[in-house]
């Protein structure tokens, strides 16, 4: 389990680089795509900057995820950090699979919740083995 949780922490950590950075490129596309209406260029920065803010919140989440699944793989028994954000990452997929339940929506559900169930796996197998040892 050990081994399973830091490929998907390394798969978070690489899909979270590449969403922040793809999220940095994208304020100029929508930037562009705002001024071209009847906003201002005042608020056509404001919305481009509310729109890849939330397009890089998921990107952040990932990386965090993937930084704290990694520690987490390192320390068995202090995954709680861990199993949190990996609850927050499956929130979103959940939603958007009720609202639309679609292939694309389950397989982009797969590895937040194979990094969920792998945190708590070795959260509770970290407690186990404590009390093993101290009760050898």
């Amino acid at each position: 389990m050990k081994t399973l949780l830091r490929i998907i922490s390394v798969l978070m950590l690489i899909v979270g680089v590449i969403s922040l950075a793809v999220g940095g490129m994208n304020i100029g596309f929508f930037y562009e795509s705002f001024s071209g209406t009847n906003f201002g260029d005042a608020v056509a920065a404001v919305l481009s900057g509310v729109v890849v803010i939330l397009l890089m919140v998921g990107g952040l989440m990932d990386l965090i995820c993937g930084l704290l699944g990694l520690r987490a793989a390192k320390r068995p028994g202090g995954s709680t950090a861990a199993i949190v954000f990996g609850v927050l990452a499956v929130i979103p997929g959940v939603v958007n699979l009720v609202i639309d339940f679609s292939t694309q929506h389950i397989l982009g559900i797969i590895v937040p919740a194979l990094y969920l169930i792998c945190c708590i796996v070795m959260k509770s197998g970290g407690k186990e083995a404590g009390k093993e040892e101290i009760s050898e």
